[in-house]
């Protein structure tokens, strides 16, 4: 099938890779506008963008900075395409533009609709205590991520995986995924699902004041804010007045010890006593400092009797 791809982000990589050398012909890219980004602030193209440029030289790429624009909308229109594929495009589609290609749009969603629908699905999986999520090809809707199920594959997560590992992992089995759901679109052998609205649940963009811990609530909880806001904005607090990302924790079983959450108990492990439970950090940042390991810090930090993390 003759397929345009829309896509911005690094989750959509590992699809655009397995489509490009597929039997199906890209007939043109959509994503987002090249922005400033990085340490120099200079202006960068999309990952999506560079992919295609490496893999695809001769695809027209189109980059508009509002997808209502109708020149861009014309040129959709005069492009021969059978279906439309998106994968972390992080833009709304409009009615008129889903209804161009001839077999529809689909979307790969990296959760078990309709539960985390959103920007944030694994973030929020994670953060909610879920022990098993997925991917979701949905034919498209104009309602965000509310379009009827294609197909569906589940997985646990894993004890200590993390937000951006899991991402990862799903990013290159949904485009597994999205191969074996084009298959059956071109088969016109679609077997459409709806979602039930009453389980739908929602994952909004995370914030970066979401990523402070808040030392008064369960160990659990807060291990499971760590592993959730990886890599953005990160689980942090303050010690001295500087921001201590802490990047690696475990909920550990300790003697009863008196102290207020937030408290640093004992002096060889780096143990922070929490509203219930302790949590023990194993890897962490100090502001202006390279990342390390608890027992790397410790030898060049001693915490002083009494010290307790947080603004």
């Amino acid at each position: 099938m003759k397929v345009i791809f829309f896509g911005t982000g690094k989750f959509g990589l590992p699809t655009l890779r397995k489509l490009v050398e597929s039997d199906h012909q890209i007939v043109a890219v959509v994503t987002q506008p090249d922005r400033k980004r990085g340490r120099g602030w200079n202006v960068q193209p999309t990952p999506v963008k560079a992919l295609v440029e490496q893999m695809s030289p001769g695809v027209s790429i189109f980059q508009p900075e509002k997808v209502s624009d109708p020149g861009f909308v014309d040129s959709l229109k005069n492009i021969d395409a059978d279906v439309f594929v998106v994968v972390d495009y992080g833009r709304l589609l409009s009615r008129e533009i889903l209804e161009l290609p001839r077999k529809g749009c689909v979307n790969l969603h990296p959760s078990l609709l309709p539960r985390h629908r959103g920007a944030s699905p694994v973030n929020r999986a994670i953060l909610s205590g879920d022990k098993e999520t997925g991917n979701t090809v949905i034919k498209m809707a104009e309602r965000m991520d509310a379009g009827r199920i294609i197909m569906q594959e589940r997985t646990g997560i894993g004890e200590d995986e993390n937000a951006a590992g899991l991402l990862e992992r799903l990013s290159r089995s949904g485009a597994d995924l999205i191969l074996k759901a084009l298959e059956v679109i071109e088969a016109g052998k679609e077997d459409l699902k709806e979602q039930d609205e009453k389980e739908a649940s929602y994952a909004p963009k995370l914030e970066k004041k979401e990523g402070e811990i808040d030392w008064g609530r369960p160990a659990e909880e807060i291990a499971r804010k760590v592993k959730g806001m990886q890599p953005w904005p990160g689980a942090f607090t303050f010690l001295d007045g500087r921001t201590l990302k802490i990047l690696e924790a475990a909920v550990i079983d300790v003697a009863e010890k008196a102290g207020v959450p937030g408290a640093v108990l004992g002096e060889g492990e780096f143990i922070v006593n929490t509203g219930k439970g302790a949590l023990r950090v194993d890897r962490l940042q100090l502001e202006g400092k390279k990342v390390m390991t608890s027992n790397e810090f410790l030898r060049g930090h001693r915490f002083e009797k009494g010290t307790v993390l947080g603004a």
